[in-house]
């Protein structure tokens, strides 16, 4: 009889199978941080982009309610810093936050998801420091609505090109901008309008 010995006595098999189990636990590990960090990139785009939704609401509804701000007193108001909503009207701060709710617009559950500001657009550009809000932003200077192009309020119709109104029309300027109440929230959104009226 004749016996064989084992010649595969140095383990060869065994580390090579230990390295391969080795290399796939890397790779799952690997592919599950990634998964993570992607589902959190995506979360954040998402986030990113409803904020963005809100705050494009928040103008349209800024515009469609033109007639909350845009008020005789607020049209003729000789300050250029002529600005809605004003200090002192918290009387219309039902949700107890601060800031009046005719320049809040609210989802369906009732939560703050846009706040909008209204002030005339006016070379130099004054800093209004009686905004609600203005120490979240750590000074007025820094409130967005104060972040504003330097444009002349009132200009003859007739100088602008393709506007289509005559000598006897006055364009003046506005300035509309919407942001969330949020701290974790940055997108802010402006957007200029311009309304003709007889001279």
């Amino acid at each position: 009889m004749n016996d064989r010995l084992q010649t595969n006595e140095k383990g060869f098999v065994l580390i090579s199978a230990m390295l391969f189990l080795i290399i796939l636990t890397t790779i799952g590990i690997l592919a599950t941080n990634m998964t993570t960090v992607e589902l959190q990139i995506s979360a954040n785009d998402r986030i990113t982009r409803e904020d963005f939704y809100n705050q494009e609401m928040g103008l349209t509804i800024a515009k469609i309610n033109y007639q909350d701000w845009m008020t005789s007193e607020f049209v003729k108001d000789s300050t250029t810093a002529a600005y809605f909503p004003e200090s002192g009207t918290l009387s219309t701060d039902a949700n107890g936050n601060g800031i009046d709710d005719r320049s809040e617009i609210t989802n369906s559950a009732g939560e703050v998801i846009a706040i909008y500001k209204a002030r005339k657009i006016d070379s130099p550009a004054a800093i209004i420091s009686t905004w609600e809000d203005a120490d979240k932003f750590g000074s007025a200077a820094n409130h967005p609505a104060n972040q504003i192009p330097v444009l002349e309020h009132k200009t003859d119709a007739s100088k602008v090109p393709g506007s289509g109104y005559g000598a006897g029309n006055v364009l003046r300027r506005y300035a509309l901008t919407a942001y969330s109440p949020r701290n974790d929230r940055n997108v802010i959104l402006q957007e200029g309008l311009i309304r003709a009226f007889p001279q």
